[in-house]
């Protein structure tokens, strides 16, 4: 081989080696931040358990589910610094009810179900239910409601399921306030669920909780204080209210009152 030769083979293999040598040190960055990420979450893991145990409180769910729910509650506990309003006075149904909320940000499904000593199934719009978290999604028993004829279905289970001792809970403005502290209208699907069951509903306000619209980053983000407070519960059925729309006027009046916020009518 000539030296012109090596000179030339030289030039065309040290960008290579150059190129190689910055792609492995990418590569390294990257790997350290998915073991932090890990280290972080396992942390939070250690975290949730211990504190569960300390209280005297079992985890609601079992199994991964379980692992899911230790990440979230210290989330809520000491990054979203949670506080817990007016529980004190609230007594726990026996039986099957449903509870609903305003929906204010991505975090309000997990604190709903601290909020609650029984598993709750949510109902959750079906184009909010990515498909990789399906795992997820039938783990926690999600009622998907698609706006649809298919909706009937839907609905049926979810009486069933609080009839049968279950809860169910409900977000009736349908998607994250815009623009927030603001409601919006509620869904009537909401009082049609509470008529056909006759079951007891609980009432929550949320808010100070991160509001930037996205249900997968709103639980990373913190925020002040998010604050989960009982606004009551109401026994319709004990009442002899029946039709859905006074039930779901009925609702969106007192998280309006309990709130101080203003409505909006679409």
């Amino acid at each position: 081989m000539t030296a012109g030769t090596s000179h030339l083979l030289a030039q065309a293999v040290l960008p290579l080696a150059d190129a190689s040598g910055v792609a492995w040190r990418v590569l390294g960055a990257m790997g350290a931040l998915v073991a932090g990420a890990m280290l972080a979450l396992l942390m939070l893991v250690v975290v949730g358990f211990v504190v569960r145990a300390r209280s005297g409180e079992p985890l609601v769910w079992g199994g991964w589910l379980a692992v899911v729910e230790a990440v979230f509650r210290p989330l809520a506990r000491f990054v979203h610094r949670t506080r817990w309003v007016g529980f004190e006075g609230m007594k726990i149904p026996d039986g099957g009810f449903v509870v609903v909320a305003n929906h204010a940000s991505g975090l309000d499904p997990p604190l709903m179900q601290f909020a609650m000593p029984r598993r709750v199934r949510f109902m959750m719009a079906a184009e909010q239910m990515h498909p990789a978290f399906g795992a997820f999604w039938r783990g926690l028993g999600v009622l998907p409601v698609t706006y649809t004829a298919a909706d009937a279905g839907m609905l049926r289970e979810a009486v069933r399921h609080v009839k049968g001792g279950g809860v169910v809970g409900v977000f009736p403005e349908g998607a994250i306030e815009r623009p927030s502290c603001v409601l919006a209208p509620f869904a009537e699907g909401t009082g049609t669920l509470v008529a056909l069951t006759k079951a007891p509903v609980v009432v929550l306000w949320i808010h100070g909780t991160p509001t930037l619209g996205n249900a997968l980053v709103d639980p990373f983000v913190p925020r002040g204080r998010a604050t989960v407070q009982y606004v009551g519960t109401f026994d319709f059925a004990a009442e002899g209210m029946r039709d859905p729309k006074e039930i779901t006027a009925r609702l969106r009046a007192a998280l309006a009152k309990a709130s101080g916020w203003p409505t909006r009518d679409a």
